[in-house]
């Protein structure tokens, strides 16, 4: 398979966010800073931050939309709040940082550098098919 561009900075600092994501709920929930309910759920965020981290580094556009559904649950929890304080202040102090860290990260996916980064290695995933 031939090599992917270069990464530019959005991308690469998307990727370092989303991972910064995983890291802070692995290390909040590690050292008892928060209160997790469920050790299940914790986990699968933990996976995939760090997943979505390597699929950007990786040149996997698909993970905007992955993100944006992320967001699209969070903010629909809130309305099923009494109130989106409530909502906020229920919320574990990591959760409340790595989705302030993809929310980041997804924003630097939206400029245009990364998307000339995805449409490169969306090309190069098509040539290196035939």
């Amino acid at each position: 398979m031939p090599s992917l561009p270069d990464r530019p900075t959005p991308a690469s600092l998307a990727a370092a966010l989303l991972l910064g994501s995983a890291a802070v709920l692995l290390l909040t929930w590690l050292l008892r800073v928060d209160d997790v309910a469920s050790n299940g759920a914790r986990v699968f965020f933990v996976v995939l931050w760090a997943y979505l981290a390597w699929a950007v580094y990786h040149g996997g556009g698909w993970v905007r939309t992955a993100i944006l559904a992320v967001f699209v649950v969070t903010v629909w929890s809130f309305f099923n709040a009494p109130s989106v304080e409530d909502a906020l202040q229920a919320m574990p102090t990591g959760d409340k940082l790595a989705r302030l860290l993809a929310l980041v990260a997804l924003a630097a996916m939206f400029t245009p550098a990364a998307h000339r980064w995805f449409a490169a290695a969306k090309e190069t995933r098509s040539q290196a098919e035939q």
